[in-house]
């Protein structure tokens, strides 16, 4: 049975031996850049290389502004968040739950 603990290979790409994670490089990065958390990688993604995901942020003539966002916008963000927070956690319980109770029998 696992010990669900991140093996070494992992933990030598991220201190904390997250994952998911990604790794990024380009030619003007002396080193890569390491992306770990699924909502972090997720906006980084979207913010270069699919832009036409991402709903328009701002209104007209409201750039930059407090309240200025779309409403289209705020709710990209929150689901994006929500993912990773309110929903994982429960996502998490039920794991643990589930593999604490699959091995037992109800008979």
């Amino acid at each position: 049975m696992s010990n669900k603990l991140a093996p070494p290979e992992l933990k030598a790409v991220h201190p904390l031996g997250k994952s998911p994670l990604v790794t990024i490089a380009a030619p003007s990065l002396s080193k890569p850049i390491v992306l770990a958390e699924s909502a972090a990688i997720c906006e980084y993604l979207c913010d270069h290389f699919a832009t036409h995901l991402v709903p328009t942020r701002w209104r007209e003539g409201c750039e930059g502004k407090v309240g200025g966002e779309t409403e289209q916008w705020l709710r990209y963000r929150f689901y994006m968040h929500y993912a990773e927070g309110s929903l994982m956690s429960l996502l998490m319980i039920a794991m643990f739950m589930g593999s604490k109770f699959l091995t037992r029998s109800y008979d």
